[in-house]
């Protein structure tokens, strides 16, 4: 019967979806902004703010998109994030959950 079930299963039931987040930083951190986003070589960033990690995930599939040859899985997106961001100086570590 649909009542006992829980909520999450009946979720399940009416969304079938998986979700899939990146957040910014990990809980105990704080996500940093970027004052130009230009050193993270996007198509066109008029030297924009924006934050860090939306700036490095936006990088990589940019660069994703411009070789179809390549698909990324969850797993080496949020890694060249870490990467991305940490060889930029930012202390943040990105999040996949």
């Amino acid at each position: 019967s649909n009542n006992k079930k829980s909520l999450e299963e009946r979720a399940r039931d009416y969304i079938p979806a998986e979700i899939h987040m990146f957040s910014g930083c990990r809980d105990e951190q704080t996500s940093s902004d970027v004052s130009n986003v230009r050193q993270f070589h996007l198509p066109d960033p008029a030297g924009k703010a924006g934050g860090a990690c939306t700036t490095a995930l936006l990088e990589i599939l940019y660069k994703d998109e411009a070789d179809t040859s390549v698909e990324y899985t969850y797993a080496e997106v949020i890694e060249k994030m870490r990467t991305k961001l940490s060889k930029s100086g930012f202390k943040q570590i990105p999040q996949l959950s």
